[in-house]
């Protein structure tokens, strides 16, 4: 909570440290997000994760709950009937599956982590040092 708390005061973004609907489910829409990138709708899937995100931490929405996603979908200009189809389709659950998997057998223990030549970088405060590292090769 500290660290929240420091990146709150220096980006100057309204973060609630304690959200009302964390730890959610966060199911429905890591398979939006899964599906849309799978796709190749990969601005959609960012677009939509940074809805997500911003709804948890910043505006306190339950994004586990199918209409109030249903809602961001759309506020984020997407279909979001066919969105949550897609989403839940068995290879996108299983896709789901298969990556949290690999995620934890990499040594993953949050969001957002970058995997280099098995050297993991984890959180946003980090990106120095991934752009370093793929600057190196």
């Amino acid at each position: 909570m500290m660290e929240l708390k420091r990146w709150r005061e220096y980006l100057d973004i309204p973060l609630t440290l304690q959200p009302r609907f964390f730890p959610c489910n966060e199911l429905p829409a890591a398979n939006c997000v899964i599906a849309l990138r799978e796709q190749g709708r990969g601005a959609d899937a960012i677009r939509l994760a940074h809805a997500v995100l911003r709804g948890v931490w910043m505006e306190e929405r339950d994004v586990g709950d199918i209409p109030t996603l249903s809602t961001m979908l759309g506020e984020v200009g997407l279909d979001a009937e066919a969105v949550l189809a897609a989403s839940r389709a068995a290879d996108i659950v299983q896709r789901r599956e298969t990556d949290t998997k690999r995620a934890l057998d990499r040594g993953v223990f949050g969001a957002p982590s970058y995997v280099i030549d098995q050297e993991i970088f984890w959180g946003q405060d980090r990106l120095e040092f991934v752009e370093r590292k793929l600057a190196r090769g």
